[in-house]
């Protein structure tokens, strides 16, 4: 444990929240929440109808910062 802490320490602010949200992520068992399964059948159907805006997993990688910045701009509102 002590060795994550250490580590943790030398992360940005911006690589903590990643981390955070990686972690709040597996404490949560949201797997079953209706708001969450309707949100991504309604995003798997729009990806298949639109094939042309998918994304590398580069891309989707250099995009998560944005997303979690955002996800926590929303929630403080």
């Amino acid at each position: 444990m002590q060795e994550i802490l250490t580590a943790m320490d030398k992360l940005t602010p911006e690589e903590l929240r990643i981390v955070k949200l990686m972690v709040d992520s597996r404490l949560t068992d949201d797997d079953d929440d209706p708001a969450l399964l309707a949100a991504l059948e309604k995003t798997i159907a729009y990806a298949d109808a639109n094939p042309e805006a998918a994304k590398s997993i580069d891309e989707v990688r250099a995009l998560i910062p944005q997303w979690v910045t955002e996800s926590k701009s929303k929630n403080r509102q």
